[in-house]
């Protein structure tokens, strides 16, 4: 296992970083383009929505599938759908490619990380499958960081076209890295009756507070992902700055990924989540208050770091709450319980957008992401070891 150790986790950290350069760098060139396109802050909403449409009734699904199946098969056709995404968009030059590259896109992403994040849970020892998630986490926030500010450098300077055609290059290049993935199965070890249901899984305590702690997360980076070039377009903004403000957002969820390790030793985790989820709220709240440059990217940076700090620690108290043998089906379930915060949100917050404007959105969403805060004492993602 040591020997595999090191080239392992560069396969891993190299394809889920480009991967998210991709999948991230286009999240806020969409409603972008969208707004470009004439589109309404409300059917922006739905756009935004239906990249989660699929996940929401596939994820449990496919969970149980990549538990019988292995990662490697599901690994590559992530990929493929990833380029298929990124071509349809550049190609159709209309709302009709929005709609259906998002499709392509939000199952991409869903079975990459399930297979990712099941590939990671697969080490017997604790401190391996942390260690795992731990490359994980810090790859997607260095690709969530690299992405934006390519794209927002190539629409400023080219066109949208021609960003999302890179955008699907990059993809190209890591289909090979997926071949080289051991497609390891573990469905086979509950005898053959892979039909348990999912949802029995929330009996689990510790699940069941994890899986709030990420929709409440979720909700915090989605929102802001989604909406905040909209805010910062009202504010005349360009796509280039907007692009190195969201980049600012991952870079910080990238850099206190380092840090967390100390945090946790030095810190209660419960009071840890707290502080986050409470700190994410008032960046919240101050958004639609300010709108210079200096102003909106300390904001950003705040709640990168809040985000940063509870996603990792949610991916690993659902790994380390499940059985082994259940570990992308237990993250499957986790994964329907954050796309229905996905559709749900951004539905019911682009309604909310065409009444109050972009202001409203994030007062309303800081709102709930502070009432998330007092409770939070309560949902400790797992006890000290």
């Amino acid at each position: 296992m040591r020997k595999m150790k090191r080239p392992d986790r560069y396969k891993v950290f190299v394809c889920t970083a480009l991967f998210m350069v991709s999948i991230a760098g286009s999240r806020p060139l969409i409603p972008l383009y969208a707004y470009d396109l004439g589109v309404s802050h409300a059917e922006i909403g739905v756009i935004v929505a239906l990249f989660s449409f699929l996940p929401l009734f596939l994820s449990i699904y496919l969970g149980k599938m990549i538990d019988r199946v292995g990662i490697k098969g599901p690994l590559i056709a992530s990929i493929v759908f990833g380029i298929l995404s990124m071509v349809i968009v550049a190609s159709f030059n209309n709302i009709t490619g929005v709609y259906l590259s998002q499709v392509f896109a939000g199952f991409a992403q869903l079975v990459f990380v399930l297979s990712i994040q099941a590939y990671s849970g697969q080490f017997s020892k604790s401190k391996l499958r942390e260690y795992y998630i731990a490359v994980f986490s810090i790859a997607v926030a260095a690709g969530s960081f690299i992405g934006p500010l390519i794209t927002g450098f190539l629409s400023d300077t080219f066109s949208y076209t021609y960003a999302f055609f890179s955008l699907g290059i990059i993809l190209i290049f890591i289909l090979p890295i997926s071949f080289f993935f051991t497609s390891k199965k573990t469905m086979s070890k509950i005898n053959g009756k892979p039909k348990n249901n999912a949802f029995l899984l929330l009996r689990l305590p510790d699940l069941r507070k994890a899986v709030l702690v990420s929709s409440i997360v979720l909700l915090a980076k989605d929102t802001y992902n989604a909406f905040f070039p909209l805010l910062a377009v009202e504010n005349g903004l360009s796509a280039f700055i907007i692009g190195v403000i969201v980049a600012l957002n991952a870079g910080a969820g990238m850099l206190i990924r380092g840090f967390l390790p100390w945090i946790s030793q030095h810190l209660k985790r419960d009071v840890v989540i707290t502080l986050s989820i409470f700190f994410a709220g008032l960046s919240y709240l101050l958004h639609p208050i300010t709108d210079h440059v200096i102003s909106l990217s300390i904001l950003s940076l705040v709640l990168g770091f809040c985000t940063g700090i509870a996603q990792p620690l949610s991916i690993f108290a659902t790994i380390i709450a499940l059985p082994k043998e259940r570990v992308a089906e237990g993250l499957g379930l986790r994964l329907t319980f954050n796309k229905l915060t996905q559709i749900i949100a951004p539905l019911s917050l682009g309604a909310v957008s065409g009444l109050t404007g972009m202001s409203g959105v994030f007062f309303l969403c800081g709102a709930v992401i502070m009432a998330g805060s007092v409770n939070s004492q309560k949902i400790a993602l797992y006890k000290r070891r």
